[in-house]
């Protein structure tokens, strides 16, 4: 919306699937979608990029009685991790393939916490931004500490169709005004606040 307003371009929301939204790119129903890393796109040179939104970054959660064996990175060796299917971890993916950290994939973030509440997993890793929704939407439970430290982090852009009809150069230059004049960190802030 504020990208809109700033460039005075027209957008329109169409409600897809992250799974789908690479098709319905290619069909031309849509021509955009942000908080992505180009780096998990197979064919990232097939589109137009934004400048970067911001820097996502990935935290830490366990049960308050674990706290002190979950303390870095190499502490989850061995262990359960539950992720969101659709999140991208370049620090953590590697630890993922080769079975160091067994990650268990969900949905919802929700899911992770009743898995961590029941013990099925030993921690969740998810993004500031998802875990301050969550927090602002539920009571989470007093149970659990979030970790203040950065356990991965990765720039979020946008990707759009080469040939929509908007200049991407328009886009670029409201991003950075809205950059600029701190609307997109106060955006994140809203939720970040919350952890």
């Amino acid at each position: 919306d504020a990208v809109s307003q700033q460039s005075g371009v027209s957008m329109k929301y169409v409600l897809i699937s992250k799974r789908n939204y690479a098709q319905a790119m290619q069909e031309g129903k849509i021509d955009g979608v942000c908080l992505i890393n180009p780096d998990e796109e197979l064919s990232s040179q097939s589109y137009s990029w934004s400048l970067p939104l911001y820097t996502q970054e990935d935290v830490l959660i366990v049960r308050k009685d674990e706290e002190k064996y979950f303390d870095r990175l190499n502490t989850l060796f061995g262990h359960k991790v539950a992720t969101i299917d659709t999140h991208f971890h370049p620090k953590l993916d590697p630890y993922f393939q080769n079975n160091q950290i067994e990650r268990i994939v969900n949905k919802k973030l929700e899911n992770g916490f009743n898995q961590l509440r029941f013990g099925v997993v030993d921690a969740i890793i998810d993004t500031k931004l998802s875990v301050g929704h969550c927090m602002k939407k539920k009571n989470i439970d007093q149970k659990f500490v979030i970790s203040t430290k950065t356990i991965d982090q990765q720039d979020l852009y946008c990707k759009f169709r080469k040939n929509m009809d908007v200049p991407l150069q328009k886009i670029n230059t409201a991003l950075q005004q809205l950059k600029d004049k701190g609307v997109i960190e106060g955006i994140i802030n809203k939720y970040k606040a919350a952890l």
